[in-house]
């Protein structure tokens, strides 16, 4: 991102919900990003399935390489929304996942310089009568990613747990971004850096997420629309937020506590 005060990665990151509960002290991702790159399709078609049967956060193995957590929720258009972030916080993809198997999106190098998204196309299996159930990403990564479901994300979220303020930080603490999250859902926030924050973030039914649509206004004059997804850890004090730009060129993962 162009201006440091929405965090691409946050050094908090051990708070992400993203990563399972049990390693846990927000939220989700993808390394690759939305509905395609310049509006074409994603990738070969391969078996049909339904993309709303693969919402949940998905984990891989313990020493896989790279470590990533995926966090997929159903679309209102009948696609999916899958967000993948690599557990060390270094890359973000959003993928529009269909029911011809086929995915598509963009991939974020997360940092204070990241560069702009990157376009990728893939392909998603799923073995959903396994137990646990498990899900492959090939196409969006050297190699395929495996993971294996570690929440179900069945619940609908609850407004209330996500009131409060919530701060983050990056640049070695040198910068922080502030959230107030209103009982209604509505965002202002500021950095330290000068720029403003208003927005809301809203409690999906039935999907243990939040929706985040934010307006960020800096001093240079620069007004950035971003929408994306949260998740809130176990212990409810950790709110990870995965972000892209209305133009799908920035992309920011920000990892907030209480």
């Amino acid at each position: 991102m162009q201006h440091p005060s929405l965090p691409p990665a946050a050094a908090t990151a051990k708070h992400a919900a993203m990563r399972p509960a049990a390693a846990l002290a927000m939220t989700l991702a993808v390394a690759g990003l939305l509905a395609g790159c310049g509006g074409g399709g994603g990738g070969e078609a391969g078996p049909s399935i339904d993309p709303a049967q693969l919402k949940g956060r998905w984990v891989t193995a313990s020493g896989a390489t790279p470590a990533v957590t995926a966090v997929v929720v159903p679309d209102a258009s009948g696609t999916a929304s899958a967000w993948l972030l690599n557990q060390d916080a270094s890359r973000l993809v959003k993928l529009v996942v269909r029911s011809d198997s086929s995915a598509n999106g963009k991939s974020y190098a997360l940092g204070q310089g990241n560069a702009a998204g990157q376009g990728v196309t893939g392909q998603v299996s799923a073995a959903l009568a396994a137990s646990p159930k498990s899900i492959s990403f090939t196409g969006v990564n050297a190699s395929a990613l495996n993971l294996t479901q570690a929440d179900a994300l069945s619940a609908s979220a609850v407004q209330g747990d996500a009131t409060g303020t919530w701060s983050a930080t990056s640049g070695g603490n040198a910068q922080t971004t502030q959230w107030t999250i209103a009982s209604t859902g509505g965002v202002n926030g500021s950095s330290t850096t000068g720029c403003s924050y208003a927005g809301g973030v809203t409690a999906m039914a039935n999907t243990a997420a939040y929706s985040v649509q934010i307006n960020e206004s800096c001093p240079d004059g620069a007004k950035t629309t971003f929408a994306g997804i949260a998740t809130l850890n176990a212990s409810k004090n950790g709110l990870t937020v995965v972000l892209t730009s209305a133009d799908e060129t920035r992309g920011a993962a920000v990892f907030f506590s209480k």
